[in-house]
């Protein structure tokens, strides 16, 4: 919708994508030394007692908010360590997926939740916590989701869309500078928002972080707990032999009755059923 807006006045595009990659603008990473400081609490002061008293609140039907954080949060203290701030990407740990496959289609899984991450934070693990982070988002996340997102979209309305901040003589500079200007305690982007605001008014620059997301937790529950309720059906996945279905049964009731939010979870399996419905894979 946003590119085909924009098609209505010009052909060409600049994209902010890659500024979070190269100057840390993710709050994973605030998440990441906020975790520094919740794990040096001891768990009889009350740390394992918040997280209880946390993952039992119902989530928020808003966007954000105090509850959600909180709740993901905790969430993201559950994998493993290793994965430093992307820990707060994962929607699915081995546990989950386990219990989410049959037995015979999970003996199938070749490679662990989040091995593709690990495995770069070894190629970079010469580089400070910061720009290994960096390094493995302009490795994974940067091409596997924004920038994918971006061309196909932008494509689909004839618009040519292009990324100045991906330059790579400015990748290389980014990467040279200290880590702290770009993410420096619970401030991210530093370096990067001082120069916008010398732009730009500073309440554009300064301002709470909002992404692209759409209300799919509230959506799954309306607009599409028809097509959730044809595609995820008990009879459909008994049929099929790939997922439990009373794990998935379990996880729509949840969800319907907003006890738990399991939209990216449930979204997933909603877009695998219909891929398979649609190619009769």
């Amino acid at each position: 919708l946003l590119s085909r807006l924009a098609r209505e006045e010009v052909t060409v595009a600049l994209s902010g994508d890659g500024a979070d990659e190269i100057f840390g603008g993710y709050e994973t990473y605030i998440a990441q030394e906020k975790a520094k400081t919740w794990t040096r609490i001891p768990s009889v002061a009350g740390r394992g007692f918040a997280e209880y008293i946390i993952e039992r609140l119902r989530p928020s039907p808003t966007k954000k908010g105090f509850v959600n954080k909180a709740k993901r949060f905790v969430e993201g203290l559950r994998h493993d360590e290793a994965l430093k701030h992307t820990r707060w990407r994962l929607f699915m740990d081995e546990a989950t997926r386990e219990a989410l496959f049959t037995p015979a289609a999970h003996e199938q899984l070749e490679r662990p939740v989040g091995q593709h991450v690990l495995d770069l934070f070894s190629k970079a693990r010469l580089r400070s916590e910061v720009d290994c982070g960096l390094y493995v988002d302009l490795k994974s996340y940067l091409p596997d989701n924004c920038l994918v997102k971006v061309d196909r979209m932008s494509m689909a309305s004839s618009l040519e869309v292009r990324v100045p901040f991906l330059d790579h003589e400015l990748v290389e500079l980014a990467f040279q500078m200290p880590s702290r200007l770009k993410v420096n305690g619970w401030e991210t982007k530093v370096l990067l928002k001082q120069l916008a605001a010398t732009q730009v008014p500073r309440e554009c620059v300064y301002r709470p972080k909002e992404g692209f997301s759409i209300p799919i937790k509230n959506w799954l529950r309306k607009e599409y707990r028809e097509l959730t309720e044809e595609l995820l059906s008990p009879v459909r996945l008994r049929q099929e032999g790939i997922f439990q279905s009373e794990v998935i049964q379990k996880m729509k009731s949840e969800h319907l009755e907003g006890k738990v939010n399991h939209s990216h979870v449930l979204w997933s399996l909603l877009v695998f059923q219909d891929w398979r419905r649609r190619w009769k894979v």
